[in-house]
């Protein structure tokens, strides 16, 4: 029998609380004297001025870069030279998903360590070791790998709760694929998402199986709180769940069908792409379930959490509801190309297959909600 090689990856250093970004200097100088501040111009008014001002108090010199909104070869290759020219030491992202993709792949040119410093907990980027790549006019391009994952996450849960509430939404949708997928890729004993085709370590999967706890435990009282802007324990316990456990647990831990779902929502244009990553993956989920089989139980579980949040649970909700069976089965077909990781489902799957399990995730939504 052939020996498995598993394998676990994650930040360095991960720190979190309240009004956390005060002290943030006293993380980051260990990494050197100066270094580069990624934000873009919202960010920058809103908590970034604040910031930059606390860390050159605190005797770190810190040059500004305006981050011009899309994770694309040209923005990294030009702040790639404000870093050659200023020396800078490290660099920090000071905002969401695409600022963290592109300082991440700044850091790796420069060879120097990366800060995130995520605004929002709409995703699990900042704690991984790849970026998305997009062309100057927003098309996706292709995925980076890189040989580690951040130095530092600082997440200032003052910070997460002040931005609206939606995003906490997002991000918890996001993280509630992160058991499902695993779950599936451990039953398959496939590959993980770490890029040395290596399998699940316990360590992987337990943080994976917390990150889904911690939602059932403490999503609708943070919620609340974020929809009042207010820091609770149950939300610092979700903050968690959305930028660390899922970040850590989906990469360490591998994906299915959920997210190749989201990717498949590209074979098509309109409103679809209005919504965020986090609300195309949690159909995703529901998905993911059908495919494997999931019990009655099992599949209402996770429906009535998606619907309790208000996430996409009928082709409507998609904005597909006009969706021909053609349009669907576009979506389906590029669901299972070859290289996405619906194929972790420890079974052949085929676009006919995906084409039944988004018309039955619709049809039982909208059963159980007494729509039909």
């Amino acid at each position: 029998m052939e020996m498995m090689t598993t394998a676990f990856a994650s930040p360095s250093t991960y720190v979190q609380g309240d009004g956390l970004l005060k002290d943030a200097a006293k993380y980051i100088a260990p990494f050197g004297k100066q270094g580069l501040l990624l934000t873009d111009d919202v960010v920058w008014q809103l908590i970034g001025e604040q910031f930059y001002g606390d860390l050159t108090a605190a005797g770190l010199t810190i040059e500004r870069v305006a981050f011009n909104g899309e994770s694309s070869p040209e923005e990294i290759e030009r702040i790639k030279t404000i870093g050659e020219q200023s020396k800078a030491a490290f660099v920090i992202a000071l905002g969401g998903g695409k600022t963290n993709d592109t300082t991440k792949a700044v850091g790796d040119v420069l060879h120097v360590p990366v800060v995130i410093v995520p605004t929002l907990a709409s995703n699990d980027s900042p704690c991984t070791r790849l970026s998305v790549i997009y062309s100057e006019s927003g098309e996706f391009l292709h995925y980076i790998f890189y040989d580690k994952n951040p130095d530092l996450v600082l997440v200032d849960t003052s910070v997460i709760a002040g931005a609206p509430v939606r995003f906490l939404i997002d991000g918890m949708a996001d993280a509630l694929s992160t058991n499902v997928e695993a779950q599936t890729v451990a039953r398959a004993r496939e590959v993980t998402l770490l890029p040395l085709q290596t399998q699940q370590t316990a360590a992987g999967l337990a943080l994976a199986e917390k990150c889904e706890d911690l939602l059932f435990k403490y999503g609708t009282q943070a919620v609340t709180a974020a929809s009042s802007h207010v820091v609770s324990p149950a939300l610092t316990h979700i903050v968690e769940a959305n930028i660390l456990l899922s970040g850590v647990g989906a990469e360490s831990s591998g994906l299915a069908a959920a997210h190749s779902f989201q990717n498949g929502l590209t074979a098509l244009s309109g409103d679809v792409h209005k919504l965020s990553h986090g609300q195309k993956v949690s159909y995703g989920t529901l998905v993911n379930l059908v495919l494997e089989g999931a019990s009655d139980k099992r599949f209402e579980k996770y429906l009535k959490f998606e619907l309790a949040l208000g996430l996409p649970t009928t082709l409507a909700d998609l904005k597909l509801a006009d969706a021909s069976d053609e349009d669907l089965m576009k979506v389906a077909t590029l669901t299972v190309q070859e290289g996405e990781t619906i194929h972790n489902m420890g079974f052949p799957v085929t676009a006919a297959a995906v084409f039944e399990a988004i018309k039955a995730v619709d049809a039982y939504s909208r059963k159980f909600q007494g729509l039909d």
